[in-house]
């Protein structure tokens, strides 16, 4: 597979980089254009979710995050309500504090590293597809804009997506927010928890530890209708996070300030024939949540392994992206919606009424859960046919096996299916070392269990069986595999 199929990813965010990182591995050609001259130390992302931690360890990844931020496993909430994420499943029950900047030095080490290219300064203008692939036009620092083939091109280029627009595809929605302030500040008093979060007469705030002893301020007032290129007035950001939070902390030392708007926005079609959209270039919402670059982080491994499995002729695991995607992108669209909703009520009976609600929900166990589990992007499950086991399309949890690695996260570093077997079975050891070689790595489970679990390299279980006599399991298993990775390999019969 290594040079027989390149792939363009227009974009070098979170997304764009995982992307690159991921199919590089594999072998494949890739190439990321970036239109920045250099990377950028600039960032609004703050936030890396429970999910989005373990894509990473899947990727040997996280733990160099990690060192770079902040554990919070309890959130606060306006009206002194606090969401509990200590008893999340899983081996990251928190919510990691860290710049955005970190998380793609960290997956653009890793796509170098696995041999993708990182074209900075490149602008692209346009392209143009037919049945045998795409060709992306690009401008360099100095030159005109010239063709370049691929078999696929991934749109991973923000909101104001070039690679959407070429596509003629509709982004409809609606503007959430105006006049969005950000700065980075030092605080003469720092808030007593590591973030603080606050709504109050239409005003929010948020304060986040940006490191080297400064904070990441974001403040907006419904008041305020500015452009995005009008100067943040320090005075301004004072007052309405003192509206906000009840004080601005001592915020003095402004080094760097911006303004922006939020819109609430998704395109309808993550996939036109051989170009695809991820991250913000197909949804866009409120950064109530901190979920953006989540959502386009998990876009990512969803489609990764898809367009490897394409690279080898399986073309057909291509629409399951649109199909399993676009849901979630509506439903965290919705989820912010509302939690921007919430906090910008300017009514003293209703922030009454919403605080009551807040503080019911996260003092209710089962709610309490679900929530912290929604935020997190741990519930997240996709729809699995009528009469599939229980487990499939829900995340796998991260399970020992016995013999190296020794997890099954470990185990999906490799970028390939993984087989967990509920017991030893030689036959079912032959398929998929053998039939299915390179594709697929078969593991005995750990710990004692009746079920045998086919597990995508995103770490979700695609098929799974409670069928324990032999004859049975392995002729399902066999039929599982042919779904998802393709059809077997000849083996020639011994002489």
């Amino acid at each position: 597979m290594p040079g027989e199929t390149n792939i363009v990813l227009v974009g070098a965010g979170p997304t764009g980089l995982l992307l690159a990182g991921d199919l590089a591995a594999a072998g494949l050609d890739v190439t990321v254009l970036e239109r920045r001259a250099d990377e950028s130390n600039l960032t609004r992302a703050f936030a890396v979710h429970a999910r989005t931690l373990e894509l990473l360890d899947m990727r040997g990844v996280a733990g160099e995050l990690l060192a770079t931020g902040t554990k919070v496993p309890l959130l606060r909430l306006p009206g002194g309500a606090r969401l509990d994420l200590s008893r999340l499943p899983g081996h990251f029950p928190y919510v990691l504090i860290t710049p955005q900047y970190e998380t793609e030095r960290v997956l653009t080490d890793r796509a170098l590293a696995a041999g993708a290219r990182i074209e900075y300064g490149t602008r692209v203008t346009g392209l143009r597809q037919d049945d045998d692939g795409v060709t992306v036009y690009a401008a360099g620092r100095d030159g005109p804009a010239r063709g370049r083939r691929a078999a696929y091109v991934v749109g991973a280029d923000g909101a104001h997506s070039t690679v959407r627009d070429a596509l003629g595809l509709p982004f409809p929605g609606r503007a959430a927010v105006r006049s969005v302030m950000l700065a980075d500040v030092r605080l003469t008093d720092p808030p007593g928890d590591v973030l603080a979060v606050g709504a109050a007469r239409g005003a929010f705030g948020f304060l986040a530890p940006f490191g080297d002893g400064r904070h990441r301020a974001i403040a907006w007032n419904d008041d305020a209708d500015l452009d995005d290129d009008v100067p943040v007035d320090v005075d301004d950001l004072r007052a309405t996070l003192r509206r906000a939070l009840g004080t601005d902390h001592g915020l003095h030392d402004p080094s760097w300030t911006s303004r922006f708007h939020s819109d609430e926005r998704q395109v309808p079609r993550y996939r036109v024939h051989r170009v695809f959209l991820a991250g913000d270039a197909a949804h866009v919402h409120s950064p109530v949540g901190g979920q953006g670059m989540n959502v386009g982080l998990q876009d990512a491994a969803n489609l990764s392994w898809r367009l490897v499995a394409a690279a080898r002729g399986d073309t057909g695991l291509l629409d399951g992206y649109q199909r399993e995607r676009h849901p979630v992108g509506r439903a965290v669209l919705l989820g912010s919606g509302a939690m921007l909703r919430g906090a910008r009520l300017r009514a003293a009976p209703l922030r009454a009424a919403r605080d009551a609600l807040l503080r019911a929900v996260t003092g209710t166990p089962p709610l309490a859960r679900r929530v912290a589990r929604a935020v997190s992007g741990i519930g997240i499950a996709y729809d699995a046919p009528r009469g599939s086991h229980r487990l499939t399309g829900r995340r796998a949890p991260d399970v020992a096996l016995d013999g190296p690695p020794g997890r099954l996260f470990a185990a999906l570093r490799e970028g390939r299916f993984v087989l967990v077997v509920a017991a030893d079975d030689p036959a079912v050891t032959y398929l998929a070392t053998r039939l299915w070689a390179g594709r697929v790595h078969c593991a005995v489970a750990g710990a004692a269990t009746r079920t045998t679990a086919l597990v995508r390299p995103d770490g979700y279980v695609a098929w799974a069986t409670d069928a324990t006599a032999p004859e049975h399991r392995a002729a399902e298993i066999r039929a599982a595999l042919t779904r998802w990775c393709g059809p077997p390999v000849h083996v020639r019969p011994a002489a």
